[in-house]
């Protein structure tokens, strides 16, 4: 979905640019559209019918954007108003239309009627209007009566269409008949993701370069050869398999001689174990493949099971804790000399000596970029010998000290995150005067508990006068002393130069090392004068205890819940849950649309924040199981239900859901196994949702 945004922004853009000589001014000022050059942009305007653009678009226009409004009373005549454009590119999406009547626009090449409420018979009545079209780019996803199965004649309509991008997202699909796509021969690009497809041939799809199957219900890769051992899609360029149920690691060894195009694979989110040696070697031209966080209790890795001599970005990070013990780490990056970036995130790394982590790494000679977010270092990795180096990713770890010969033949890196450690200070030896004077360099230091004192003024010094070089700067803080916590250290730059320059830093010595002596000895004389009465009074106090004190424990997390819900429910979560569990009760919540941080992927915020929540929060509504990243949700809440902590989740039922339509397999499991309450508008039936809610919360 977000390819096609791009790709209606990018037109936008590029006309922009094209006509930067030419005036700028509107030329449909009569409209509520802003028209330049051959695009019309008429997005999110609440257009409610298309009456108003009638007469007073230019001619020429050839590029129409009507995405993001409401149309409203679809009748016959609805495109009427701008039949007389010779149209080449028309976006419609999340634009509310239920009926696509009278479409005629013989020159039209690219179409996008997506997010919107259109049945399979009206997508099939525009199908058969595309007849002899010269449409090259076709978005019809989120069609509302789900069919679950293709039939060989739904694009027989395109046969004689130069079609090159196809997407049927969240068309409900389960199988894909044999030649369904065979009438399509110029396809290039088809989307099929967020469907529950068990299964698919790609006879049909010669051409095809671009396959997207994510969040599927696939637990095997399509075969990719024919009867004759040879190739159905020999011009496959990207193959997209996140979010499924694939298990085997070797079925690419055993089909990669007809994947010999395959550059980028993505295989995260599945349910492989073991990653088996030499299991992607026959993917001649492979050059990205994505590995990371695998759905399964375990995960293996065999010597040489990454051999390739093409591989130049490889992502295996794991929620899951990959121990020395499950890798055999002396080789598995052997005959793998060629990649240039590793994402390593979430490896158990706090066995390993600096010996064994060089040893690892020895095969990579041209790594340049390396992550080992959250891998549980006490301290910078050994990555001297890695001469190419440009990019160091170490956020999340327990780093306290960072020392310059930790880099000394690093003269090339430019990109430090160190982001969420235990770093106290940074001084002029940490890092080397190459790394220090390199005009390139970005260094993230946040959220570190800095001790703001006279060891941190050269590094506050120097960022005075290097920001540029500094990455979320204003969330480095101080958490010592006392009084300064909490507060950007670049706040106590002139309160740090007047207590540590040289005199003062004497004098205060003095006095430190004055008042210390003077203490003691006072301490001291004391003591020995009224040493009896002391003991006095200590055998009472000691005598009149009667047991011990029960002491709580003080490791709090920082969010009482992560609650999990659909921006279409905000307005509920706002007005009842937030009101009632934050304002009233106290608790503190943590909703992705408030404390989510803006840096980083959306995948690492929702795993940062859970495991930084003590319970897991679920709000299910029409609209939850819509959503790929609510769907994710599930997916962690399941495997945290299979890990032994299902007291720790509960689900919430909005009034009117659907649970026939909208509950998956996964999601009957949660509500099986977990508790769980429903919002009602009975009186009541809320006091009695409060208290459940509120046992919950209370108990955990």
């Amino acid at each position: 979905m977000s390819s096609f945004y791009f790709y209606w922004t990018a037109i936008l853009v590029i006309n922009l640019i094209l006509n930067t000589n030419c005036c700028l001014s509107n030329l449909c000022p009569e409209t509520p559209c802003y028209c330049i050059n051959e695009t019309a942009d008429c997005s999110y305007r609440n257009l409610q019918s298309l009456t108003g653009l009638k007469n007073h678009l230019p001619v020429h226009i050839k590029v129409l954007d009507l995405s993001g409004n409401t149309f409203k009373n679809i009748t016959k005549n609805f495109f009427q108003p701008i039949a007389s454009l010779k149209l080449e590119k028309l976006n419609l999406n999340n634009s509310g239309i239920q009926c696509v009547p009278d479409f005629q626009f013989p020159s039209i090449k690219v179409l996008d009627l997506s997010r919107n409420n259109l049945t399979y018979k009206t997508i099939k009545e525009v199908l058969d209007s595309l007849r002899g079209s010269p449409i090259q780019i076709l978005d019809v996803s989120d069609v509302k009566d789900g069919i679950g199965r293709l039939s060989n004649v739904t694009f027989e309509s395109l046969e004689n269409c130069p079609l090159e991008s196809l997407h049927l997202r969240h068309w409900n699909l389960v199988n894909i008949p044999d030649g369904t796509f065979s009438n399509l021969g110029k396809l290039e690009t088809l989307d099929l993701s967020n469907n529950k497809i068990m299964g698919m041939t790609m006879r049909g799809l010669h051409n095809l370069k671009n396959l997207n199957l994510t969040l599927n219900e696939l637990s095997a890769v399509p075969r990719m050869c024919d009867v004759n051992n040879k190739s159905l899609v020999p011009y496959l360029e990207n193959l997209q398999l996140a979010i499924n149920h694939i298990s085997d690691s070797l079925q690419f060894k055993r089909e990669g001689h007809c994947l010999t195009s395959l550059v980028h694979l993505n295989l995260s989110f599945n349910a492989i174990s073991i990653l088996k040696s030499k299991a992607f070697s026959t993917l001649t031209n492979l050059s990205t493949l994505r590995l990371d966080y695998m759905l399964t209790y375990d995960l293996f890795i065999e010597k040489n099971a990454f051999m390739s001599k093409s591989l130049t970005e490889l992502g295996v990070g794991s929620n899951k804790r990959v121990t020395k013990e499950m890798l055999q780490y002396k080789d598995i990056f052997k005959n793998s000399n060629n990649i240039k970036i590793l994402d390593m995130s979430y490896f158990d790394f706090s066995t390993f000596s600096d010996e064994d982590f060089c040893i690892m790494l020895s095969w990579l000679h041209n790594l340049e970029n390396i992550r080992l977010r959250y891998c549980l270092f006490n301290s910078v990795p050994f990555i001297s010998h890695l001469y190419k180096l440009k990019s160091l990713n170490l956020n999340g770890n327990y780093i306290r000290h960072v020392h310059k010969d930790s880099f000394r033949n690093n003269s090339k890196l430019n990109t430090i995150i160190l982001r969420k450690n235990q770093l106290t200070s940074i001084h002029e030896d940490s890092f080397t005067k190459a790394i220090w004077n390199n005009l390139d360099l970005r260094i993230d230091v946040s959220f570190n508990p800095f001790a703001c004192d006279c060891d941190l003024e050269w590094f506050i010094t120097w960022a005075r006068t290097n920001k540029r070089k500094i990455i979320n700067y204003a969330e480095s803080q101080c958490d010592s002393p006392k009084e300064w916590k909490g507060n950007p250290i670049e706040e106590n730059v002139q309160k740090l130069e007047r207590t540590c320059h040289d005199l003062n830093r004497i004098v205060v010595t003095a006095i430190t090392i004055g008042s210390f002596v003077f203490i003691f000895l006072f301490i001291f004389v004391l003591v020995r004068k009224l040493r009896w009465d002391i003991l006095y009074h200590l055998h009472n106090c000691t005598s009149r205890r009667h047991g011990y004190q029960i002491l709580s424990d003080n490791s709090e997390k920082e969010y009482d819940a992560f609650v999990a819900y659909n921006t279409h429910d905000r307005k509920w979560i706002m007005s009842e849950l937030v009101e009632s569990l934050e304002k009233k009760e106290g608790y503190k919540l943590c909703l992705h649309e408030r404390n989510f941080l803006p840096i980083g992927s959306h995948v690492d915020n929702i795993f940062e924040n859970i495991e930084a929540s003590r319970n897991l929060i679920l709000v299910l509504s029409n609209n939850f199981m819509e959503d790929q990243w609510c769907q994710f949700e599930t997916i962690i809440a399941n495997h945290k239900l299979a890990d032994g902590n299902k007291d720790n989740i509960f689900l919430i039922l909005l009034d009117g859901i659907d649970s026939n339509k909208n509950f998956t397999i996964a999601l009957k499991t949660l509500l099986k196994e977990v508790q769980n309450v429903e919002w009602t508008t009975n009186a009541n039936g809320r006091k009695l949702f409060w208290k459940r809610l509120k046992s919950f919360m209370d108990k955990h």
